[in-house]
């Protein structure tokens, strides 16, 4: 199992050896890229931030789905700080005895990241304004 929060670029190579294993015959790497729009947006760059018991949090997750039925490994590494477009922003891999379980794990595994794991974004807009998004629901004045 490996998971972390990181502050250094990402390597998809280097996280998918994290999870080779003599028993799989299917490793899935899933590689979310800052792409140049979002909403309708033009968008420049993203700045990520995370809760500090993010890593904690993704580290649980990695081990829920790392246990399922055919997968023997994963790993998931969630990147913060400024990012440009083309930067990788999250990697997840799995490796499974097939290939349909290591599909279905590291799609769960991405979409449980993206829905508990408490990492933000503030979205730079080629306008020159910002927007964040990945917060909590909830009107923040109600606290």
């Amino acid at each position: 199992m490996y998971a972390r929060i990181s502050g250094e670029p990402l390597s998809a190579d280097e996280i998918a050896a994290t999870v080779a294993d003599e028993r799989c015959g299917a490793v899935v790497t899933f590689t979310g890229v800052v792409r140049n729009h979002d909403a309708g947006k033009a968008v420049t760059a993203i700045d990520y931030s995370a809760h500090p018991q993010a890593g904690r949090l993704l580290s649980g997750l990695v081990e829920e789905w790392a246990a399922r039925p055919g997968v023997h490994r994963a790993a998931a590494v969630h990147r913060i700080g400024h990012l440009e477009v083309g930067d990788l922003a999250m990697v997840v891999a799995v490796s499974a005895e097939h290939r349909g379980e290591a599909f279905a794990a590291a799609s769960g595994l991405v979409d449980a990241v993206k829905a508990r794991v408490p990492v933000w974004k503030c979205q730079w807009l080629a306008d020159g304004s910002h927007e964040w998004a990945g917060l909590p629901q909830g009107d923040p004045d109600e606290s």
